[in-house]
């Protein structure tokens, strides 16, 4: 049977490229203006077994126009691949890096107005 937790070192790199991602969105110039001045949130990241993937979950701040956004920030890829590699991981290799939407929060509205449906609540309360 396979476990699907994450290891403790799972977690803790993948905490660490979390953070080095946010770095990499505040001090890196992409020469772009949406991806420079859109405010990002890397929601976060899961890292394969090996720790040579790594999944980066991002939201664009409110959320608008994500796969334009998904397209752009995975365009310029490289530019956090060079900034992983410069800083220097107590690892044999850099991770490469796969960019994905962080859609929690629509699937959590989602569930909210399940919820808050007439014939569900007629339900909840018998």
């Amino acid at each position: 049977m396979k476990n699907s937790m994450s290891s403790q070192r799972q977690m803790r790199y993948a905490e660490l490229i979390r953070s080095l991602i946010s770095d990499c969105l505040l001090r890196e110039d992409f020469y772009d203006q949406e991806i420079k001045f859109n405010s990002i949130t890397v929601s976060f990241v899961r890292m394969s077994k090996d720790l040579k993937i790594a999944n980066v979950y991002l939201m664009p701040l409110g959320g608008n126009q994500q796969e334009g956004f998904l397209e752009k920030v995975n365009s310029k890829k490289y530019i956090f691949q060079k900034f992983l590699a410069k800083a220097k991981l107590k690892s044999k290799f850099t991770p490469k890096i796969i960019f994905f939407i962080d859609d929690t929060f629509d699937e959590a509205e989602k569930i909210k107005k399940l919820l808050l449906d007439k014939k569900v609540l007629r339900d909840i309360d018998e």
